[in-house]
């Protein structure tokens, strides 16, 4: 096993992930952490190898088999991450979940589950655009971790793989026909059974659920989420925080039924205005201040329960309609299903979704979420989502040694005059340079070179670059 270039308070976080594994596997994952984090390059499976130093002590079939073959479980993993990420919210604070999806666009016919899905970033309201890849449904835990309390960090603890209903790129080019065996396995790994989005969202919001006990959950979701499967087969201890339409038809409670009444009891009581018709007619508007993305914003809103039949049938929810003072921006509306929730809280809460479009970023931007290019289903499933184990690690790093020593010295970017808290590409560099320093300190190995040797260290890093 090749020496891990990390800090040894790194090391301890890794130790925690043992249970998971068997050894050998153990091993193999943390020379993958290892090289995850030193890579400069692309994500690919040889590169990270590389950046760890581990071409020279096993061969790269076995890092490849780790993702394909090997008997371990990012539920597992998830459950590990959810463990260490808990002492971080205070005990009297109900556990705050995001959920949402991202895309990962490939290139390749041979691309295991691979289908044609909507791109949100290259979308326009006028001319959608389609491409090729994987949707990731992730849910992350909102921590409020000690280099930014107040935004916060999103760590994703469970994801799954949505697959697509048009698998796409059957024709072949003209200059280069794509078959054989590998697309063929490609081919026979598109599952027959496709579970939307909403009920993945689901099963993992019931999976956290098992962990938590009797604690609260909140779960902060986009409109595309708030629909009836995710509401009404939500566990008990959970509540949804979402967008809401301001044509949305609502009602009002059932009335209660007369003694000796008979037939169906109702579900539902007369129609109501939609939000969009009440703020138009609403004359008391009430003036908060609300904390949202680091900055505290005076709002207008009111709030009332009212019957969403259409998502929730058995229970009313908590609308809020929120107005701009400045009339810039248009009304929007929001609603809550637990109707005890105030309404600046609401509006709090689901700014913290945005926290989860940071993540996004930074995995794909900075450790190659993107990037792995498999072909066998075992290995899509485990490759692109190891990007977000590594990014829960060295977020919770980094929140430690803060912890430890206020002081701590990110690295200096002097061009950024108003910058305050360190992003997430400052806390990889501190952690690779807590590394690199603890390396380069030690003392030359007198070992007899071979004819042909390996690269150093060093050298191999910056290859991958």
């Amino acid at each position: 096993m090749p020496t891990l270039i990390l800090p040894d308070s790194f090391r301890a976080l890794l130790a925690g992930f043992a249970p998971c594994f068997h050894a050998p596997s153990y091993a193999n994952f943390t020379v993958l952490v290892a090289g995850w984090v030193h890579c400069l390059g692309r994500r690919t499976v040889t590169a990270v190898v590389l950046a760890a130093g581990a071409v020279e002590t096993q061969h790269v079939s076995t890092f490849h088999r780790f993702f394909t073959r090997a008997q371990w479980s990012l539920d597992q993993v998830g459950r590990v991450l959810f463990t260490l990420a808990l002492p971080w919210i205070p005990a009297d604070h109900d556990l705050l979940l995001l959920g949402d999806d991202t895309l990962a666009c490939k290139g390749g016919k041979c691309i295991a589950l691979g289908s044609m899905h909507h791109d949100p970033l290259h979308s326009t309201r006028r001319k959608p655009f389609f491409a090729f890849g994987h949707v990731w449904v992730v849910l992350a835990l909102w921590v409020p971790l000690p280099m930014d309390r107040s935004r916060g960090f999103a760590l994703p603890i469970l994801v799954r793989l949505y697959v697509g209903a048009k698998r796409g790129g059957q024709a072949d080019g003209r200059a280069r026909a794509t078959t054989g065996q590998r697309r063929q396995a490609a081919e026979a790994a598109y599952p027959a059974a496709r579970p939307t989005k909403l009920e993945l969202l689901c099963e993992l919001v019931a999976l956290v659920a098992t962990w938590t006990g009797e604690r609260r959950i909140v779960l902060a979701v986009d409109s595309a989420y708030a629909a009836r499967t995710t509401l009404e087969d939500r566990p008990a201890s959970v509540s949804v925080i979402s967008r809401l339409r301001l044509d949305a038809a609502l009602w009002s409670p059932p009335p209660p039924r007369r003694p000796g009444q008979t037939g169906r009891p109702r579900r539902k009581g007369r129609r109501l205005p939609s939000p969009k018709a009440t703020a138009a007619c609403c004359r008391q508007w009430r003036t908060g201040t609300v904390a949202i993305y680091g900055r505290a914003i005076t709002v207008h809103s009111f709030t009332y329960t009212a019957l969403w039949y259409g998502a929730l049938r058995d229970q009313v929810v908590r609308i809020v309609v929120v107005r701009d003072p400045s009339g810039r921006r248009q009304d929007e509306a929001f609603f809550c299903t637990d109707p005890t929730t105030g309404p600046l809280p609401i509006l709090e809460i689901y700014a913290h979704r945005w926290t989860l479009e940071v993540t996004f970023h930074d995995c794909k931007q900075f450790l190659g979420f993107a990037d792995p290019q498999n072909q066998a289903a075992t290995a899509v499933r485990r490759t692109a989502p190891f990007a977000f184990v590594v990014y829960d690690l060295v977020v919770l790093w980094a929140a430690a040694q803060e912890s430890a020593a206020p002081t701590t010295r990110w690295p200096a970017r002097p061009w950024y005059r108003h910058k305050t808290t360190p992003s997430f590409l400052d806390l990889l560099t501190t952690l690779r340079r807590a590394g690199w320093r603890q390396f380069v300190s030690q003392p030359s190995d007198p070992i007899r070179w071979p004819q042909n040797p390996y690269p150093t260290w060093p050298d191999a890093l910056l290859a991958t670059a």
